[in-house]
Parts: C-alpha cells; sequence; structure tokens
C-alpha cells in the first residue's frame, strides 16, 4: 500500500490489528491430504463456515491502486464489514492490517470503522461511489493447533471468486499466528511444505478476484520504498531491510507465472541483488552461519535469474541494434530464432526454479532468521548493545566505507580496464543498495534522493557495458551455421563495440558522482521526543 492507514482503537470492532499468517496454494489432491494431516490438526473436523464476500470499490479502483480490500462478509445470517492493507514495506510480505466490524447491511459504511480508518479511506475514495466489484464464495475449515509454544489457526478454504460472469477455483491453507513467538510461524510452514505438495503464494483472494474481473495479468513489481527513522533500533532496521528485500523477490512470483516474464525475471534477479547486499552489509559487522547460509543460496537462485536475464537482454540488443540495420542482410531472423531458443530454455529453468520448494523453503527460512533476530546469536554484550542502538550511526558508517571503496576503485577513471571498470560497477551497486536500505534516515530527502540518481545513473551506464561484454559471450554459446554466421559475426562486432561505451558520458557520469553531496554527512533525522 501507498498510503499509510493510522494507527487507532478500532469502534465496535471485532477484530483489529495486525495479521500474520501464511497463505499455500494446494491441487485437489493436496487439499484433501491437507485434512487429514496430523501436523494440520487432522483429522478432527473443526468449525465450518459458508463466507460470502463482496468487495467494494470506485469504479477507478482507488483503493486496489493502494492495495486496499474493502469488503462485506454474509457468514451466521449477519454481515460483518471489513478492510484489509498491506502493512509498511518493513513489515514483510506476510503482514496485513485489518480492521472488522459489525455491519447491519450488506452496503458498506465507512463510518462503522474508527475516525481514523474512517479518514483515510474516505481519503482515498474522495467522494467517490463504492460499488461491488467482485467477490468470493467460500467454505472454510478451521482448527487450532499448538506449535513451539505458538497458538496457530489453521483455515481450509475451497470455493471461487466471483467476477461477473468470471469464477475461478479457490483451494488454500492459511496459517495465522495467533499467538507465541514470531519465529514458529515459519517453522510451522517449514514443516509443512514438506509434508505437503503446497506452494506459497503472497497475492490475496481480493488481488486475484480483482484480476479475474479485469482480464489483466499480474504486474511486475519494483521494491518498496524503504523508511526506516530516528527511532529505529539496528536490530529492527536489519529485519526490515530482509523483508523489504523477500517482498520485492516474492511480490514478482505471480507475474513470472502469468504475467510479464521478461521483466518478473529482472525484477526477481534485482531483489536477489539487494538481498545479497544487504546481506553482505549484516554479515561484515555481525557474522552470522545463518546469514552466511541465506546468502549461498540467493546466489545460486540469482544464477538461474542471471543466465535468463542476460539472453533476454541480448534479444533486446539485436532487435534495437544490429537486426534492424542490417535488415536486408542473411541470418538474423534465424539467429534470433536460435537466441529466443535459448532465452526459452532459461526461462523455463526460472519456471521450474520457482515451481520447486527451493524459493518457498528459502523465503521461511529468511523469516525465521529475522524472527529470531539470528544475527545476535553468540554477540558479546557490546555488540548486542550496538545493535540496540538507533541504526543511523551504522548507517553513516556504512555509507563512508562503501563509498571510499567506490572512490579507489573508480581512481583514475578514464585509465580503468574493463575488469577494474567490473569492479567499479560491483562496489557503486552496493552503494546505491545501501543509499535505498538507509536514505530516510537522512534530511534533507532530496539529498539522497539526488545521490541515488546519480550513483543509478553511473551504474546503468557501466551496467550496459558489462551487458554488451556478456553479449559477446552469447553470441559464441550459439551454434552458429553457415546461415546464420554472418549475422552473428556482425551481432558480435556490434557487441564489442557497445561493450567500450562513450567515454565522455562516462567520464560525465563519474565526475558528477564524486561532486554530489555525501548526504549522509550533513543531516541526520531527528528523534521525535514523543517517543522517547
Amino acid at each position: 500500500m501507498t498510503r499509510a492507514f493510522h494507527s487507532a482503537s478500532a469502534k465496535g470492532s471485532a477484530t483489529a490489528g495486525a495479521e500474520r499468517e501464511l497463505k499455500f496454494l494446494v491441487e485437489a489432491k493436496a487439499f484433501d491430504e491437507a485434512l487429514v494431516l496430523p501436523l494440520l490438526g487432522g483429522p478432527e473436523a473443526g468449525s465450518e463456515k459458508r463466507l460470502e464476500s463482496v468487495y467494494f470499490d470506485t469504479e477507478d479502483g482507488d483503493l486496489g491502486r493502494e492495495r486496499v480490500a474493502l469488503r462485506i462478509r454474509h457468514v451466521d445470517g449477519g454481515f460483518i464489514q471489513g478492510v484489509k492493507w498491506s502493512r509498511a514495506s518493513d513489515a514483510g510480505a506476510f503482514e496485513r492490517e485489518e480492521r472488522e466490524v459489525p455491519s447491519p447491511s450488506g452496503e458498506p459504511d465507512l463510518a462503522l470503522f474508527d475516525a481514523a480508518t474512517a479518514r483515510d479511506l474516505a481519503g482515498m475514495v474522495g467522494g467517490k461511489t463504492l460499488a461491488p466489484q467482485f467477490g468470493s464464495d467460500i467454505r472454510r475449515t478451521t482448527r487450532t493447533v499448538r506449535f513451539k509454544g505458538a497458538t496457530l489457526e489453521i483455515a481450509f478454504d475451497s470455493g471461487l471468486l466471483l467476477a461477473g460472469e468470471r469464477r475461478a477455483n479457490v483451494r488454500e491453507i492459511e496459517v495465522e499466528q495467533k499467538s507465541g513467538p514470531p519465529a514458529a510461524l515459519f517453522a510451522f510452514g517449514l514443516e509443512l511444505i514438506e509434508a505437503l505438495a503446497a506452494r506459497l503464494s503472497v497475492e490475496s483472494k481480493a488481488e486475484r478476484a480483482s484480476r479475474l474481473r479485469t482480464g489483466e495479468p499480474p504486474e511486475p513489481v519494483k521494491s518498496h520504498h524503504l523508511r526506516l527513522t530516528a527511532e529505529t533500533s539496528l536490530d529492527e532496521a536489519i529485519a526490515a531491510i530482509l523483508h523489504n528485500c523477500l517482498a520485492h523477490f516474492l511480490g514478482n512470483l505471480p507475474a513470472l507465472d502469468s504475467g510479464d516474464r521478461v521483466e518478473a525475471v529482472h525484477q526477481m534477479r534485482v531483489a536477489m541483488r539487494r538481498l545479497r547486499s544487504a546481506l553482505g552489509l549484516v554479515g561484515r559487522a555481525f557474522p552470522c552461519e545463518a546469514l552466511e547460509a541465506l546468502r549461498a543460496r540467493s546466489k545460486r537462485i540469482a544464477a538461474v535469474l542471471g543466465e535468463a536475464r542476460d539472453w533476454d537482454v541480448f534479444i533486446e540488443t539485436l532487435r534495437t541494434g544490429p537486426a534492424p540495420r542490417f535488415a536486408a542482410e542473411p541470418g538474423f531472423e534465424g539467429l534470433l530464432r536460435a537466441a529466443e531458443a535459448r532465452a526459452e530454455a532459461a526461462r523455463a529453468a526460472v519456471l521450474a526454479l520457482a515451481g520447486e520448494k527451493g524459493p518457498t523453503r528459502f523465503a521461511l527460512v529468511l523469516e525465521r532468521v529475522a524472527a529470531e533476530r539470528g544475527w545476535r546469536g553468540g554477540l558479546p554484550d557490546d555488540e548486542l548493545r550496538r545493535l540496540d542502538e538507533p541504526v543511523v550511526g551504522f548507517a553513516a558508517e556504512s555509507l563512508d566505507r562503501l563509498d571510499r571503496k567506490v572512490r579507489k576503485r573508480g581512481r583514475h577513471f578514464e585509465k580503468l580496464t574493463p575488469e577494474a571498470r567490473h569492479a567499479l560497477r560491483i562496489a557503486l551497486k552496493h552503494l546505491r543498495y545501501a543509499t535505498e536500505f538507509f536514505g530516510s534516515l537522512f534530511h534533507p530527502a532530496s539529498a539522497a534522493e539526488d545521490y541515488a540518481k546519480k550513483a543509478a545513473a553511473l551504474q546503468d551506464r557501466l551496467g550496459a557495458l558489462n551487458d554488451a561484454a556478456i553479449a559477446v559471450r552469447r553470441v559464441s554459446e550459439l551454434d552458429r551455421g553457415p546461415d546464420i554466421a554472418y549475422a552473428a559475426g556482425v551481432a558480435a562486432g556490434w557487441c564489442a563495440r557497445s561493450s567500450v561505451g562513450d567515454e565522455r558520458e562516462l567520464a560525465e557520469a563519474w565526475r558528477d558522482l564524486r561532486k554530489t553531496e555525501r548526504f549522509w554527512r550533513s543531516g541526520r533525522a531527528e528523534r521525535d521526543p514523543e517517543k522517547d
């Protein structure tokens, strides 16, 4: 959600507050197996309800754009009005906020919510009419289980999503934590996926029903802006950064499944790069086996994504570069077909990876480590105290260190070899990600944004040179038969020339970054005295 709700007590609410849950998609056979699985409380009957829900929004979809779901649910002969929204970008992919209040009818009335929630919703709606958009008809069986000191509610949902004349089947298992240590939820999820053929999902029923209504595929998502404050401790900030990176990765799984796969692969690769950078940043300060294991696993995932992304970039280079300029020459259609075949195989490898339990296991392990604050284990008292201090000091030190590394690697920029420029690009990437992680801690916000923009400009230019160098290698990996030999030679020469770049523009981008104010040295966000 892009606009934050204000926290407030919920007037007359049935439920109010944060909801932490895991959602798993299963096929019919696995759903039946789950009902009798001892881990999930089976074969006890549990309580059963029929939940008929209607979701409301404006004709322009103002609530949906903010990732807010407003519904009226008919259950047990009465009505419940509810609203759910994604929590802040530091909360992770498995936490949402929820308000529910009894309703006298099946028509929405925002005034039934507490004043702050009603005001926020009214601001999003802007006086427009709320009308039914889609719905669901679900049979829900619930059970309660105890696991590692936690109370978990298991919901078995089967039924339909409804959007006009369109229908879509639903078979989900939701595991919501009611009490106990947060890490228990993710430990439970790990045991569940070992016992059952289940796939982790980050889409709500409302989001899926909305797409059913429009017929539009899921869109790839970019990283959400992370907002740390002067009150945020280093311990909290580490968890928030890891949550943010993982949410970016998981948020692109729907688009990978049935949307723009090229862009989804790109965003998932960026997410893994951000996560690896964050794990390295934390691991350097607080060495931890769990973080190192996650970093190694993220590298393997990134390698599969990188193979697909490299071929996608190569094909785009061919289509926008030599192919249209040498259209009358032989072999370019065949060269594109050969590259597309390699790209399709690489994308299939990504889909196979996403369909395996590996990424789900990786996500649950990362969330468990974050919930347990795994980086605290075995630290001496002085390091533990450091984790409890405001993050801003660690942020400034880290940015300073990364900045020094970039400036050292960029020394005598005009004379750098391709290998040295590649090393500079890697260092710059870590500095840019750290700027994204910590930028909100410093004032004015425009200074961090300007620095990130200049860093991105140079990184993009160096990245384009690296892409061109990789493209030269990709040409050599194709089966260069006589029918495409000429086109392959032209493409290789084109990419080789592109890998050199415009020296004047590169030098200018480097100077721009060097001259840009190092925002972390000038202004830190002030603590709110009311929170002290």
